[in-house]
């Protein structure tokens, strides 16, 4: 409760309209649980939008211990209020941006929200989660499909940053190889799969892998400052990138995911 009311000031703060989207989904069995997703749009104009999404739950208390959720997803939610503010709508299209929960347990606040939102005029999903960029691996990671590959990486050759590389990614294998993490699925991982299963076109930005992912050692000490503000700018640039370029995004990319 403490930390939804937190993210409608913070939005509202931004000169944004806030909303919260209640849902309930299976916590087991025989039971069921609620969840709320926040939603802040800065205008009503009718033109195509891009859903930026950080999930906002963590596991809190845990077998005892408290995971505190620095990185996953802290990091990703601290980014979604920058991007709130310093982004403004173009004249092509408008932005909402969405903290979802449940992600943990299932990735249900983000299906929720994205089955409902089918009829709104949705280009792109970008998906933040995890972004604490390692000091011994400076890379920001930006997963898409390979479909749009064409598309969006003359935009990511654009932009460089000073410490960390941005480093776009077509296809969950190739991600999978480049962190080592064999066993995960990265097209599944985070929120950004359920805008894919609707046919949204997304990109996932993350640092990939964390050692200290779902422990109690996901704290602020460990976290980079300078590599993670250093990531969120690029991912701004990137944003920034698409504004300029508008023709690259179209409703047609639905059908490329």
């Amino acid at each position: 409760m403490l930390t939804r009311e937190y993210l409608k000031t913070r939005f509202k703060e931004h000169q944004l309209t806030v909303s919260e989207q209640s849902f309930t989904y299976s916590s087991g069995l025989f039971s069921s649980a609620q969840g709320v997703n926040i939603i802040a749009t800065n205008t009503v104009k009718d033109l195509p939008v891009i859903v930026i999404t950080a999930h906002y739950d963590h596991l809190g208390l845990k077998a005892g211990k408290l995971h505190p959720g620095a990185n996953d997803n802290a990091s990703g939610v601290a980014a979604l209020l920058y991007l709130s503010n310093a982004l403004t709508d173009s004249s092509s299209y408008r932005f909402m941006f969405v903290a979802t929960d449940a992600e943990e347990n299932g990735l249900h606040g983000s299906e929720h929200f994205a089955k409902t939102i089918r009829q709104l005029p949705i280009v792109l999903n970008i998906n933040l989660d995890m972004l604490a960029i390692k000091k011994s691996h400076k890379r920001l990671y930006a997963l898409t499909s390979r479909s749009l590959k064409a598309q969006l990486n003359p935009l990511f050759t654009q932009i460089n940053g000073d410490k960390i590389k941005l480093k776009p990614v077509y296809s969950s294998r190739k991600m999978s190889r480049l962190t080592n993490t064999k066993q995960i699925d990265w097209r599944r991982a985070s929120d950004h799969y359920s805008f894919a299963k609707q046919k949204i076109p997304y990109v996932y930005f993350s640092m990939g892998a964390d050692n200290y992912h779902h422990s109690a050692k996901d704290t602020l000490e460990n976290i980079n400052a300078p590599l993670y503000q250093e990531a969120v700018l690029l991912i701004e640039e990137f944003i920034n990138q698409l504004l300029t370029n508008s023709a690259v995004l179209t409703p047609s990319l639905k059908a490329a995911t």
